[in-house]
């Protein structure tokens, strides 16, 4: 089963940026069909609240069964725990997602996904270094910690510091992983992200819309690593994060 465990759906707030306007479920399903992927995690696109879009992921999810719904939340909000305990007890929803743009995660939201025995996605990388997640990442080992896009930077000069210190990160802690959403265009950064981390730590992910599964499966696929090692990328380790 291939699972890609990245994607974005919902109309965002932010109408100056092009790729949040209309992320529909009808395209993330065309583009799986494409890239021969099984299911696919979902989450909102970004907003000031996320109450309502975490409500859209759920009614989504449970008309689409090859969906896996995963909250949002902005972390200074002040109901911010509470509005993680609705979605996963009351709506169903599997996991959460953290973006930078939502502020750092506090004691009371990491207590709350502790408590629930979910994973969390956090964005990495992109401006957010990934060694600055070092003090969550030691305070909550019971909580599978998914940083995202294996940690890389656009800035050229810059563009694979962040990922050895997302390596670093992955091979001293046991409950942190590393997804491959948006970075699979530097195929070395991949290469190099199996062979520091090692494949058991390695989750497929793409970003899509944004991205294509077709093209960052391809780039999975093209890496000279034994077929059970690209299974569990693919797939297998993110099962087992989400006890499939």
């Amino acid at each position: 089963m291939i699972i890609d465990c990245h994607a974005h759906i919902g109309e965002g707030i932010m109408l100056h940026d092009v790729f949040q306007i209309n992320c529909t479920p009808e395209r993330i399903l065309y583009l799986m069909d494409k890239g021969g992927v099984d299911k696919t995690i979902v989450f909102p696109v970004s907003y000031k609240d996320y109450n309502k879009p975490n409500e859209m992921i759920a009614q989504t999810v449970q008309h689409n069964p090859r969906l896996i719904g995963f909250a949002r939340v902005a972390c200074d909000a002040p109901d911010a725990s509470g509005q993680i305990e609705y979605a996963i007890k009351e709506l169903g929803l599997k996991g959460l997602k953290i973006h930078s743009m939502d502020g750092f995660p506090t004691r009371e939201i990491m207590k709350t996904v502790s408590d629930l025995k979910i994973p969390v996605i956090i964005h990495a990388g992109m401006g957010t270094p990934p060694l600055r997640f070092e003090g969550l990442i030691q305070s909550y080992p019971d909580v599978p910690i998914i940083l995202a896009h294996l940690g890389i930077e656009l800035d050229w000069e810059k563009m694979f510091t962040g990922p050895l210190s997302a390596f670093y990160l992955a091979r001293k802690y046991k409950n942190v992983y590393l997804d491959t959403a948006a970075a699979t265009w530097i195929q070395y950064i991949v290469e190099q992200a199996v062979k520091e981390a090692g494949a058991d730590k390695i989750v497929f992910g793409t970003d899509a819309p944004w991205f294509y599964p077709a093209i960052l499966r391809a780039s999975i696929d093209d890496l000279e690593i034994p077929e059970a090692d690209r299974k569990k990328i693919l797939g297998e380790n993110m099962a087992k994060i989400l006890k499939l």
